[in-house]
């Protein structure tokens, strides 16, 4: 029998969602109601985050390389320290998401909001950001961008 994994709100410890699933590994949570959840620190590689709300989510320091988060709701989520390498996040949210030192290297951020999102040392190394809104996107010289492109010709906002 496949045990029950739990995903709890971070400040109240009710339980949002329950995932039937060995692990997160390649998991489907398209569309799942994740507001406030508290996923920091767990591999979500390959895991199908479609449309799923994630408002205020904790992702701190988690894996989620080769996930899809395609048109997800990432609005103020904390992802500091995240790995998102080669993840999809087409149309995603992440106004005022802290992606402090969040490893961005080959995703897809086309037509992605990141309104007023923290890129402090943040590594979009080869990244898509066809149409992607960086209106005052915080980023310092840490941050690496990809090949010519310039952050301040798209509203971003550089930090010392």
């Amino acid at each position: 029998m496949t045990p029950l994994i739990q995903i709890k709100h971070k400040a109240t410890e009710e339980v949002l969602y329950l995932v039937d699933a060995p692990n997160l590994l390649g998991a489907d949570l398209s569309g799942a109601p994740l507001c406030g959840a508290d996923l920091s620190r767990l591999n979500l590689s390959r895991a199908n985050l479609d449309g799923a709300d994630l408002q205020e989510a904790d992702l701190a320091f988690s894996t989620l390389c080769n996930a899809s988060l395609a048109g997800a709701n990432l609005a103020r989520a904390e992802l500091r320290g995240t790995a998102l390498n080669s993840a999809d996040l087409t149309g995603a949210d992440l106004s005022g998401a802290n992606l402090y030192h969040t490893s961005l290297f080959v995703c897809d951020l086309t037509r992605a909001k990141l309104t007023g999102a923290k890129l402090t040392g943040a590594d979009l190394t080869g990244a898509v950001l066809a149409d992607a809104d960086l209106s005052d996107v915080i980023f310092d010289g840490e941050t690496r961008w990809p090949d010519d492109f310039d952050p301040t010709e798209h509203g971003a906002v550089e930090v010392s």
